[in-house]
């Protein structure tokens, strides 16, 4: 894999991370993972396809109910969000290829700052989805999934898909098919349905088999549609961590 940094290197004077065995001394190697090893017929790097989360890795704040963000990244300096989304993916691919990790995954908000304008919020994604092709293309690191983050914004309260406010399911429906998008644009295997708080905040005012009627609908519309428009990958739904039938 080929080491890839924009034009800016947040991860100075830092090679790229190679196997080296049990004995060495040297903290940034690794001692155990041989990603050539053949195991049971197939090499350690075909049995753990590793992916870095892009989430976990890169947007992260450190912040807590107790007190401020404490993750002050090099990043995130520039102020327009476009640029800083871009300096992010820098710093994302060249700790990917660094570490020569072959996949990565993304949420839609992570890649790039969503605001309430949905035609704002697609030309964003589009620009960021055409810079990390390039990046993938010049590192050989693949998407192993994408989603949409349809939990975090408070507009998604009482859930996205099984809100009672036909806007905010709207809203919602945007966002899977920008992500959706973004994933078939960049050839990602799968795609992730993340419904991480689907179902109205309370007994009172839920009526549960109408919202898994909704969500299946739901989930059947946006498969049919990535799969006339090219995917060809598995689906998943983040509570059960298993596929549906496609």
């Amino acid at each position: 894999m080929k080491v890839v940094t924009g034009n800016k290197e947040y991860f100075k004077g830092i090679p790229a991370i190679k196997f080296e065995g049990r004995e060495t001394d040297n903290p940034l190697a690794f001692r155990w993972y041989d990603e050539n090893k053949v195991v049971v017929g197939k090499s350690m790097k075909d049995h753990m396809r590793f992916a870095c989360a892009y989430w976990h890795s890169f947007c992260g704040n450190g912040g807590d109910p107790f007190g401020e963000p404490t993750h002050i990244f090099p990043w995130n300096a520039a102020t327009d969000p476009v640029q800083r989304a871009k300096d992010k993916m820098d710093a994302t691919f060249e700790f990917i290829s660094k570490m020569n990790i072959p996949y990565y995954c993304f949420y839609d908000v992570d890649v790039v700052d969503y605001n309430k304008n949905i035609t704002e919020n697609d030309s964003r994604i589009q620009t960021l989805v055409e810079y990390a092709k390039q990046k993938q293309k010049d590192s050989g690191i693949k998407l192993l999934w994408g989603t949409a983050n349809l939990f975090s914004n408070k507009r998604y309260m009482n859930g996205a898909v099984t809100n009672p406010d036909f806007h905010v399911l709207t809203h919602g429906a945007a966002q899977v098919k920008a992500a959706l998008d973004a994933t078939i644009e960049l050839n990602g295997e799968n795609y992730v349905f993340w419904g991480g708080r689907e179902g109205y905040m309370s007994l009172l005012n839920t009526n549960m088999k109408r919202e898994k009627e909704h969500l299946a609908r739901f989930l059947h519309t946006a498969k049919d549609y990535a799969r006339r428009n090219g995917f060809t990958g598995n689906f998943f739904k983040k509570e059960t961590n298993v596929s549906f039938q496609t």
